[in-house]
């Protein structure tokens, strides 16, 4: 999809003690340490090659274990996500009650999660779906030693998906002894809380030859409601007017109305919150009938709207108290979808990890890696809805006799052969045929809530030889290493889902049969009988499988000598094939369900041959101004089983420069690819609903209600009388179909990167690094026009033609205007967007020690910070259209998705004494403003007054957190902490947020949060 549309986010840091053996990474060296010099080489993520000094061309970013205990972490893209380096998922994680969902992955640099690569120990891992991601709830956070982050293009070195960069989780694979540890999360306004406990075991055996290690690791996190949260999460909030005295920026204001003519200001109002939700209400609303009195109406049927009490019922219909129907009312008679929804999802996971490796001498050692992992997640949704036209007989006998001759009319009224269909169930009316057509839009509490249980099994070994060759001469090819291994992974993801409802049985119980009264009664609140919710309700199941195999040969060593030292050179064959498959049962396949997606089958494979080859030349090395500098290449060669790709190059060039042991130069740059996955080229289509704002509506901000857009509502089927009007738009939520394309091709990009790291000589244990980077992706696999809301708006705000490919991509009701069933906005994948990205990353830490302390030895503190600045972040949706962008850096909303900040960054300052740790983190979000705003006004145009939008800034957000550690006798250690001391609430953004009235995968949704941990080793 397009870059507006993809959620964003930037990491925090974590730095590594200078007890650590973290001198491998880019900054993360022990400040008072001389760096890596070239009898110490350790290989760094982001190259193949052995590193021969502390630094490397391509910037890499280190989480170690120490962070992750300070931060209270049991679920690890939890941390990483806070990290200025990432952008929030909005339907992956802890706060993401979607359907398909149960899943955590990663968004580096917010292109997306699947164009960053995850890697552990340097290998990729198991995939969970068609999407080709890998699913972080695989990821033991007890196990991992640390994890490291490249940003930028890294296809030449590990192929397809790294795009935007690489994260690789480096874990304990060589231990020995026990180790037990256990932790408690709680949050303060629920207490509840969050489990984990973990066994490693570990030892050598052979005389120290091998060494296994086994781990255990359990993890159970209990649900938050919105109910349950309350406060700024318990309604549903809509953007609306209100009086100024009951303005709240997290609460629902009173309604202030607004005089034809006149704005919310100048009507003595403000923009501010109003309680919002559904249409779609328990006790039915019921839309389509002409207004009492209107052109489209006629004497029969205006007389039967008076008798029946509908001579004021608007584009918004009629609902009923009790048996009486009456005009149906907005914001009052909305349903609250915010109470029973889930704002933390539940999570329950074993998993189970085995290490093991032996020398059978200095040339061989065989390795194992093996990892089964079982997790389920729970989704929880208020009940469905049912929307759309069905049939009713005029003499239905659950309505007064006042309603059954307002349906005789309509029937009357009828001007030729009606077709109406529902689900799999196609029903036919003509003129006086006992049978009225009438929109329904009804909440199915009868039904009660919807569950989607996701149950996920991972299995994924990995099993080869590496081991020394030595010299094929004394010149030429030294020191040759070599590693080749095979590995499989699959995963089986099953969700089963209940208190959906069949929409064809819902039409048929809506008529009688056999001559007998309609079995469903859906005029007015618990209406329904049990035998109805029977005959409606349905359970659902469907099952995602994915495999992946992969086999790699790889030779490393020293090629050759230059003047300035050896010449390092790795070259390797790669071999991958991922196969997934989506199977929905037959209500899911045929779209016969309301209440979870439909869903087409999906399945194919995608399968790549690769031969690929890095080196790095030492230029000079010991010279005045030249301490090292050295360049480096690598390539990779990919053949494709695919028609839309075939062969493709990637290839990447860099230098690193140092002028002595205080400052070094670096630079890259990479041309990247990523292949389509399984989804993309061969998904099914599927009909998915997300928030929009349907610009014919009422919800459409008032700068935009032109009479040009006016015009193209009407070109589009929106009834002249319903433009800009409520019954446009009854939901915040619009339907959207998307599919695959089998003949989509590649996406490519260039990344180029530039810095200096500092680590000043006369500044004992300073060390900072800061780097310019910018990525720039072409060809972006998306849904046409780059997703719902914008090909919404390309049809009436940008190309503004009725004729166009967007605009004919919108079904319409030519009753109420409304984007409906069956096909809402269709749109299909191809190569048409582009994503740009800029800014500069800063990174620095310093260590210093004193003689103060509460225990003998004195102190040391470490200051530590990791920002990123984003200068530019532009998504293209169409390049065939290159002047269209949308420039979304600074900005959040309906386009643009998450807010992505200009600065966000995490800062910590640690105290060590002795046995004693403790620790006080920053993090900080930037300020946002609303794309609503920023979007016109960056492109030209006529920018809608600040005034008249709610929420247009989110200010910048501090969260701080302070923890400790204790070391006790007997090799115990216990830790804790309290994560967002002051218990701020996240901002709160009406119609403009993505889940629980806020951005929940960028901002703290819980509030302050506890945890507390112990530690022993054996």
């Amino acid at each position: 999809m397009s870059v507006p549309l993809w959620p964003s986010f930037w990491p925090a840091p974590a730095w590594r003690s200078p007890s650590d053996d973290g001198n491998i990474i880019a900054l993360r060296v022990a400040p008072n340490a001389a760096p890596i010099e070239a009898d110490q080489p350790v290989v760094v993520t982001g190259s193949r090659l052995a590193r021969r000094g502390f630094t490397a061309p391509t910037p890499v970013t280190v989480v170690d274990a120490e962070e992750l205990k300070l931060s209270g972490t049991q679920n690890v893209e939890t941390l990483l996500n806070q990290n200025p380096q990432f952008i929030g998922s909005q339907n992956n994680g802890p706060t993401a009650n979607t359907v398909p969902g149960g899943t955590a992955t990663l968004n580096l640099r917010g292109f997306g999660a699947q164009r960053n690569l995850v890697l552990v120990n340097g290998r990729r891992f198991a995939i969970s779906g068609t999407d080709g991601t890998t699913d972080i709830n695989t990821i033991p956070a007890a196990l991992l030693k640390r994890t490291e982050v490249v940003t930028g293009g890294s296809s030449a070195v590990y192929g397809s998906d790294a795009i935007t960069g690489v994260v690789n989780f480096i874990m304990r694979d060589d231990f020995d002894g026990v180790e037990v540890s256990t932790q408690k999360r709680w949050d303060g306004h629920t207490a509840t809380p969050t489990y984990t406990v973990d066994l490693t075991l570990g030892g050598n055996f052979a005389d120290g030859k091998g060494n296994a290690v086994v781990s255990l690791d359990y993890l159970n996190r209990g649900s938050i409601t919105r109910g349950e949260r309350g406060g700024y999460a318990f309604y549903s909030l809509s953007d609306g007017c209100v009086t100024s005295a009951s303005w709240s920026d997290d609460k629902p204001g009173t309604p202030q109305s607004v005089p034809s003519g006149q704005t919310c200001v100048g009507a003595g109002g403000r923009m501010g919150l109003v309680s919002g939700g559904s249409g779609d209400i328990p006790a039915g609303r019921f839309f389509g009938i002409p207004t009492y009195g209107s052109a489209q109406s006629n004497p029969g049927l205006d007389a039967a709207l008076l008798a029946a009490g509908l001579q004021s019922a608007g584009a918004r219909g009629f609902t009923f108290d009790g048996a009486q129907a009456r005009p149906a009312l907005t914001p009052k008679d909305d349903y609250n979808l915010g109470p029973e929804n889930y704002l933390i999802i539940p999570q329950t996971r074993w998993m189970a990890n085995t290490f093991i490796h032996y020398d059978f001498n200095e040339k061989v050692t065989a390795y194992l890696e093996a990892h089964f992992s079982n997790n389920v997640v729970n989704m929880q949704l208020a009940p469905t809805n049912i929307n759309g036209n069905f049939l009713l007989n005029v003499n239905n006998p659950h309505l007064s006799s006042q309603m059954q001759e307002v349906l005789r009319q309509l029937d009357m009224r009828e001007t030729g052969p009606q077709s109406i269909t529902q689900g799999t169930l196609t029903y036919s009316t003509t003129p006086n045929d006992g049978l009225a057509v009438l929109g329904i839009g009804r909440r199915l509490l009868e039904v009660g809530d919807r569950f989607n249980s996701s149950e996920r099994n991972v299995f994924r070994t990995a099993f080869g030889i590496r081991g020394n060759l030595g010299n094929a001469s004394d010149n030429f090819l030294r020191d040759l290493n070599y590693d080749l291994y095979y590995s499989y992974a699959r995963t089986q993801n099953t969700d089963s889902q209940r208190g959906s409802a069949s929409r064809s049985r819902y039409a048929q119980a809506l008529l009688s049969q056999n001559g007998q009264a309609p079995v469903l009664d859906v005029f007015g609140a618990d209406s329904i009988s049990a035998a109805g919710a029977a005959a409606i309700a349905i359970n659902s199941t469907n099952v995602q499988t994915a495999q992946q195999q992969v086999v790699v040969a790889n030779l490393s060593g020293e090629a050759f000598d230059l003047p300035a030292g050896p010449v390092d050179f790795n070259a390797g064959f790669e071999w991958r094939h991922n196969e997934a498959r989506y199977t929905p049962d037959t209500f899911l396949s045929s779209g016969d369900v309301s209440g979870f997606n439909a869903a087409k089958p999906t399945g194919g494979s995608v399968a790549v041959k690769e031969v690929y080859g890095e080196v790095r030349a030492p230029i000079l090395a010991d010279l005045p101004f030249a301490r090292r500098l050295n360049v480096n290449g690598a390539f990779r060669y990919s053949e494709y089983d695919l028609k839309g790709v075939g062969g493709v190059w990637t290839y990447s060039l860099g230098a690193e420069w140092s002028l002595n042991r205080s400052i070094t130069f670096r630079s890259q740059f990479q041309h990247a690819i990523r292949a389509p996955n399984v989804g993309e080229l061969y998904g099914g289509q599927s009909l998915q609903f997300a928030s929009a704002t349907d610009p014919c509506s009422s919800r459409a901000p008032s700068a935009q209600q032109t009479v040009a857009v006016r015009t193209l509502c009407e070109a589009t089927g929106v009834p002249s009388a319903a433009v800009f009007g409520t019954g446009v738009q009854p939901n915040t939520i619009i339907g959207n179909t998307i599919g695959g394309n089998p003949n989509v091709g590649e996406e490519q990009s260039d990344t180029y990167t530039f810095g200096a790291v500092f680590t000043p000589s006369f500044v004992p244990g300073l060390a900072v690094a800061i780097d310019w980077y910018s990525i720039e992706l072409d060809g972006a696999i998306a849904p046409l026009g780059g997703g719902l809301q914008n090909t919404l708006n390309l049809c009436y705000t940008i190309i503004a033609d009725a004729n166009s490919e967007f605009c004919k991509a919108i079904t319409r009701s030519n009753t109420t205007g409304e984007i409906t069933s069956p096909n809402y906005v269709v749109t299909t994948n191809a190569n048409t967007g582009g994503i740009k990205t800029s800014g500069i990353d800063v990174d620095g830490r310093y260590t210093f020690r004193t003689d103060w302390g509460l225990f003998d030895g004195g102190s040391r503190f470490d200051l530590g910070a990791i920002w990123t600045y984003t200068d530019e972040f532009t998504g293209t949706p169409v390049q065939a259209l290159p002047h269209l962008k949308n420039y979304c850096v600074g900005a959040y909303g309906p386009t643009c998705g998450q807010p992505i900040p200009q600065w966000k960054g995490v800062s910590r300052i640690t105290w060590k004494n002795g046995p004693l740790t403790l620790s006080l983190r920053d993090r900080y979000i930037g300020k946002v403003t609303i794309d609503r705003y920023l979007l016109p006004k960056r492109a030209g145009g006529t920018a809608p007054a600040l005034e008249s939008l709610t929420r247009p800034v989110i200010e910048g957000q501090h969260y701080f957190d302070l923890s400790f550690a204790y070391q006790l006798p007997a090799h115990v250690e216990i830790y804790g902490g309290v994560q967002n001391i002051a218990d701020k609430d996240p901002p709160v953004v009406g119609s403009s947020q993505a889940n629980a009235n806020t951005w929940a995968a960028t901002y703290d949704v819980e509030g302050r949060v506890f945890f507390l941990g112990a530690k022993v080793n054996f």
